[in-house]
Order: structure tokens, then C-alpha cells, then sequence
């Protein structure tokens, strides 16, 4: 049986559209490694990242052999504090 590579691409992004209280939007796209798109993407709107991150964890545990996914941050506002992270997972699979 042939293996693909597949890869899990999670976004995390606070909306500062607004001056205070913005939410957090978690993306999550499955697809194929060289593939010019992923899947239909997941979105959810968090009140703060640690739920978010938690959701994300959980969801890397039961959809991937993978344990847990790395945030990196992308960007951050004038008070240094994160406004953006991402992070890619991938693994081998059968096709």
C-alpha cells in the first residue's frame, strides 16, 4: 500500500478590528503534502487562545498519530502581546 504525506495547517488569529474584547479565530485545514489547496477548512471563534489551543490539541490527538501541534507566532500589536500564530503538522498515511 502506498503512503501520502498529509499535513494539518492551523491558524490562530485575534480579530483587532475592534478596540477591545476581540475574539480569536482558530482555522484548521487537512490536506496533502504538494497539494495547491487543503480540504475544506474548520473555523470557530474563541474568547481566548488557551481554549483555543486546548480545542486544537484535542482535535491533533484524535484526527493524526501526532500528540500535539507547535504555535509559532507570526505577529504581535504595539504591546508585543500575539495577534497571529500558525503552526503545520504532517505525517505519513495510506492512500
Amino acid at each position: 500500500m502506498a503512503k501520502v504525506t498529509k499535513t494539518l495547517n492551523a491558524t490562530l488569529t485575534k480579530n483587532t478590528t475592534v478596540d477591545k474584547g476581540g475574539a480569536w479565530l482558530l482555522t484548521i485545514v487537512e490536506g496533502y503534502a504538494g497539494a495547491v489547496s487543503g480540504g475544506p477548512g474548520m473555523h470557530s471563534a474563541w474568547s481566548n487562545p488557551s481554549a483555543a489551543k486546548r480545542y486544537l490539541k484535542a482535535y491533533v490527538i484524535e484526527n493524526t498519530p501526532r500528540k500535539s501541534i507547535k504555535m509559532v507566532v507570526q505577529s504581535t500589536n504595539d504591546l508585543d502581546k500575539p495577534t497571529h500564530l500558525s503552526g503545520e503538522l504532517s505525517w505519513k498515511a495510506d492512500a
